[in-house]
């Protein structure tokens, strides 16, 4: 059925419960390849029509291992069949370029995450996700 798997995380709920669906998934098929993938969304602000000095992000000031995609990939033993990325940009349309590039069968999101203003203002990343990805997604709830 699906052999390569992308899961998006971003440390929220939904987030965590997609990363507990990747853990039944890997269980349950033993030749799914799993990748976990968190996008850092820059931020510059704009003051009076000019981008203004770029605000330090948590790309800038975490460690890889705090990151929500090392935390989801540092849960599975066997870790032969998963792996972890760190991405900078859009998060939608991150997720969907690392999914084709990877040519995954299925991207997994989360149906809320972080960035509750910015959903509202922008649309969410999921619904973004499922309207342009290649391949299937599934949203967890």
């Amino acid at each position: 059925m699906f052999t390569n798997i992308l899961v998006a995380v971003d440390g929220s709920e939904t987030s965590q419960k997609a990363v507990e669906w990747a853990k039944q998934t890997h269980e349950a098929l033993p030749e799914a390849k799993i990748t976990f993938v968190h996008v850092f969304q820059p931020f510059v602000p704009v003051i009076a029509g000019y981008p203004a000095a770029v605000i330090p992000q948590p790309q800038d000031v975490l460690s890889p291992e705090e990151t929500p995609s090392y935390q989801a990939w540092a849960q599975f033993e066997d870790k032969s069949r998963v792996a972890y990325r760190n991405i900078l940009g859009g998060a939608a349309e991150e997720i969907c370029n690392e999914a084709e590039a990877k040519e995954c069968d299925l991207i997994v999101v989360g149906s809320v995450g972080h960035g509750l203003v910015s959903s509202v203002l922008l649309g969410s990343v999921s619904a973004k996700v499922l309207h342009h990805a290649k391949c299937s997604v599934l949203i967890v709830r």
